[in-house]
């Protein structure tokens, strides 16, 4: 017998749960968006700068800002957070290279949901799109 009321209830907590974050590359001008600022590094790191800096020395792909053994790196990004303040898409600008594209963005999303990037709005609603900007230097 509980077998069939737990059967709907965890069917009815999977449908609940909250879509992931789309990451997405795209291009486009988000430089009119509200900024939202780097306000801590708690979950930034150098792991993902040294993972993009070894994909672009082991020419796996020409990153922007790659010069000899360093990296000077800018990508700035657009977010778009639910009425309910919850990331919902992150957009990358295209760095012509799957891989590095992949590791900034799992960075990113970790990065924005724990509270690095946060939109200073005007009132608790942060629904809509935001702009933001990861800059790293990293010489191997």
């Amino acid at each position: 017998m509980r077998k069939m009321f737990a059967i709907p209830l965890l069917a009815t907590l999977i449908a609940a749960s909250p879509a992931p974050p789309r990451v997405e590359v795209a291009t486009g001008d988000w430089s009119q968006l509200p900024y939202m600022p780097l306000i801590g590094y708690s979950h930034l790191n150098s792991s993902i700068m040294s993972k993009v800096y070894e994909i672009g020395r082991q020419h796996r792909c020409k990153l922007p800002g790659q010069f000899g053994s360093h990296i000077d790196m800018s990508v700035s990004f657009a977010v778009q957070f639910t009425p309910e303040g919850k990331l919902a898409r992150l957009l990358l600008p295209p760095l012509n290279c799957p891989e590095a594209e992949s590791w900034l963005g799992g960075t990113l999303v970790q990065s924005i949901e724990k509270g690095d990037y946060r939109p200073q709005a005007q009132n608790l609603n942060l629904e809509g799109w935001y702009r933001g900007e990861i800059n790293f230097y990293y010489e191997g």
